[in-house]
């Protein structure tokens, strides 16, 4: 597919995901029975509705699946550095703002210090990671231990320039952590996926998702309350033509919490990053890429709901 973007452009190949799609709607019944289930939570909220226009149907599924796919197509395209595709950023001039330090002391080029950027499985991930680089700072991707080996390798075949700082997540371990609040201290920053029970929490958390409680770790946000390192809170979604556009804004200013404090601050940060991704699935309710109940033993909604 990368031969033929280069041949016909990327608009064009595209073409070719609607039967790869069609390939996975048609074998996996649990994609498609958990994609059918969000998408009835998501029509029985008022906004929902106007977000998705329609009952929820089968097509809509296969819909849900093909966009899963265009976003990995992207990825690739923008590892490859084929396909020409633009990525604006509304908000990049918050990494500006972050507290000052000197390079070498805990500070990084730009003279500010390190952060963590939370984001989510919604949009590219890839794209927020490719805006950040453009900061002209080192930016570390926590990932599963063997996922960040098989992609980590993968991209590096597309591309041997490129090679992705990974820090790899295994349940039990706490060199994960470790190494986050190195490369923070360095004046690194560490991109980690907000909507993924990975880094051990000493508290289980539960915020409010499109009308019903859902689990969320608490992992990233005890580490910065621990370390007083700044959050920032980011975004990638695809746009209508094609083109990408990353939403960043701080989500915590910084600052060591006391024990005491710590999970009532972590509890805050937790519900800011629930809100936003809320936002983000009613703006793009496609392009939230979670094929399992995210919800787990969360309420479900209502009997009467026309979706369900």
């Amino acid at each position: 597919m990368l031969r033929l973007v280069g041949v016909f452009g990327r608009r064009a190949s595209a073409v070719l995901l609607h039967p790869i799609a069609l390939y996975f709607w048609l074998t996996d019944r649990r994609a498609r029975s958990v994609s059918r289930a969000y998408l009835a939570r998501l029509y029985a909220q008022p906004d929902g509705r106007l977000a998705l226009g329609h009952e929820p149907t089968w097509r809509d599924t296969y819909r849900h699946i093909h966009e899963f796919a265009v976003g990995i197509f992207d990825r690739l395209c923008t590892w490859a550095d084929v396909g020409g595709i633009d990525v604006t950023h509304d908000g990049e001039g918050h990494f500006a703002t972050l507290p000052e330090r000197a390079p070498g002391a805990g500070g990084n080029a730009l003279g500010r210090s390190g952060a963590l950027l939370v984001s989510a499985h919604v949009g590219s991930f890839d794209m927020m990671r490719a805006a950040s680089m453009g900061q002209a700072v080192p930016v570390h991707v926590v990932m599963y231990g063997d996922n960040a080996r098989t992609i980590n390798g993968f991209f590096e075949a597309l591309n041997p320039e490129l090679k992705l700082d990974l820090i790899e997540v295994r349940p039990g371990s706490t060199g994960a952590a470790l190494e986050i609040r190195a490369a923070i201290e360095r004046g690194d920053f560490v991109a980690i996926m907000g909507d993924r029970i990975g880094l051990d929490s000493t508290t289980p958390y539960r915020a409010s998702l499109l009308g019903a409680e859902a689990p969320f770790t608490g992992g990233p946000f005890e580490l910065a309350a621990t370390i007083g390192c700044p959050v920032l809170m980011a975004t990638t979604l695809r746009q209508p033509d094609g083109s990408y556009r990353v939403r960043s804004w701080p989500l915590y200013a910084g600052g060591r919490v006391g024990r005491r404090e710590r999970e009532a601050a972590v509890e805050q940060m937790v519900h800011r990053f629930a809100a936003a991704l809320e936002a983000a699935v009613l703006e793009a309710p496609y392009q939230w890429f979670n094929f399992f109940d995210f919800w787990a033993d969360g309420t479900e909604p209502s009997e009467d709901s026309p979706a369900r």
